[in-house]
């Protein structure tokens, strides 16, 4: 072990400490932090908050205070929402290496959605004094602006996906999109939970989904996974609806 000024912090142990045969892969993953200097990113990371999380655990529920970004380190979180029915919608679903951070500069800053882990979710909560001091460095500034950018042209993706009035294409279009988010090749999610992300029946998504595996354009990976087979058919699908 070293406290030497060049080594690196390795945010995924459970202790914090500083460990000079760390190669910062973790760090580097998270768009909110990997363009700092190292010792940038050791500061912030050494006030950080690690926990863990248990599957269907909340990690805030909606009217909370926003009082940390949270990074997703390892597993899957659903942002839901209940409408006057009392049905569950997802408005969003993080995977590793996401932040949550929304409203995180605003006073008296709430959240308007519970944050529910989909799997056994490890998180780091970075707390907002330390943030607002850290942006007053101009390459964090500048990650922020991006990533408020990014966050803007996801929002605007999904309400196109909730835009469109066939189901068929619907169920296609946030496949696609998901495949995109979570970037290993299979979108693992339970029926309920695509359900409830492009509001719909689960009983109308098993439909859907079984057309679009007849149509060859899907494939089923154990009970709850799915992968792409034909990304170019599956968009001309969708053009076309």
């Amino acid at each position: 072990m070293s406290n030497a000024n060049n080594s690196k912090f390795d945010p995924f142990c459970s202790k914090k400490h500083q460990c000079k045969d760390c190669d910062n892969r973790c760090v580097n993953q998270i768009a909110f932090l990997k363009d700092l200097p190292m010792e940038f990113q050791n500061a912030l990371m050494l006030k950080a908050e690690y926990k863990k999380f248990k599957k269907d655990a909340y990690i805030f529920h909606e009217g909370d205070s926003v009082d940390a970004v949270t990074i997703v380190r390892k597993g899957k979180i659903k942002l839901t929402i209940t409408d006057s029915d009392g049905r569950e919608k997802i408005i969003g679903i993080f995977s590793s290496n996401d932040t949550i951070w929304e409203g995180i500069f605003l006073d008296n800053s709430v959240y308007p959605y519970n944050a529910v882990c989909l799997t056994d979710t490890h998180i780091w909560k970075i707390y907002r004094k330390d943030v607002e001091l850290a942006v007053e460095d101009a390459a964090l500034a500048k990650n922020v602006i991006s990533m408020l950018s990014r966050k803007l042209h996801d929002a605007n993706e999904r309400n196109l996906i909730m835009s469109i009035s066939d189901p068929e294409a619907k169920v296609a279009k946030f496949l696609l999109y998901r495949d995109r988010q979570d970037h290993n090749g299979v979108i693992n999610l339970r029926l309920d939970d695509i359900a409830a992300s492009v509001a719909l029946r689960p009983e109308t998504v098993s439909r859907k989904l079984s057309k679009l595996i007849e149509l060859g354009y899907i494939e089923r990976v154990s009970k709850s996974g799915i992968r792409i087979l034909d990304y170019h058919k599956l968009n001309e699908f969708v053009d076309n609806k």
